[in-house]
């Protein structure tokens, strides 16, 4: 509309009304805010399977905070993705639990079913592959534990968006291996195996 109407304009009239469509441009996006977020961090948004397919389909009940850890992470908010990210760990830990049979896996804290599950794991034969799998999951769960987990439980605890980098990593991983333990659900695709 401005450019049609400029057509024809005097010089004084142009800048005018160049000084309104700038005002009303100003006042517009007054109304409005808006984000910018670095191109490292927005391929975390909105993503879909930030772990992987194996995850998403052998542990799908954590499909949502693995989503909503990646939004946080790309809008720069580190102690939001550790929350969700904690979220995600906490069902990784009952599904271990369940996997090793550790009774009320549900139900009791991670130090009690990690402590169950170690146990659980020396009782396996010492060089199948299963139990290195199973020993490397036990590992990744305590370090997470250690490092993020009980600090973030306490309130005055915050996380950069660098501390949160590291921990979707590491809870990634965490996850993946897990994973690769799980059956595929008998209602979810089987191309995933």
């Amino acid at each position: 509309d401005f450019i049609a109407l400029a057509d024809g304009m005097t010089v004084k009239a142009l800048a005018n009304s160049l000084r309104e469509f700038e005002s009303t441009i100003r006042r517009e996006m007054q109304s409005c805010m808006f984000f910018h977020m670095p191109g490292s961090q927005s391929e975390y948004y909105g993503k879909n399977m930030l772990f992987g397919a194996r995850v998403d389909v052998r542990i799908p009940e954590t499909q949502f905070d693995i989503k909503e850890a990646g939004n946080c992470y790309a809008m720069g908010r580190g102690t939001a993705c550790v929350f969700h990210l904690m979220r995600v760990m906490e069902i990784g830990v009952q599904k271990l639990g369940d996997l090793l049979e550790v009774p009320l896996a549900h139900e009791k804290n991670w130090q009690v079913i990690l402590d169950l599950v170690n146990k659980a794991v020396k009782e396996l034969p010492a060089n199948a592959s299963k139990t290195v799998a199973l020993s490397q999951v036990a590992a990744h769960l305590y370090n997470v534990k250690v490092g993020w987990r009980n600090p973030v439980m306490h309130p005055r605890e915050t996380y950069t968006l660098e501390e949160a980098g590291d921990l979707i990593e590491s809870v990634k991983v965490f996850m993946k291996t897990l994973s690769n333990l799980l059956p595929v659900p008998k209602n979810g695709p089987s191309l995933v195996k």
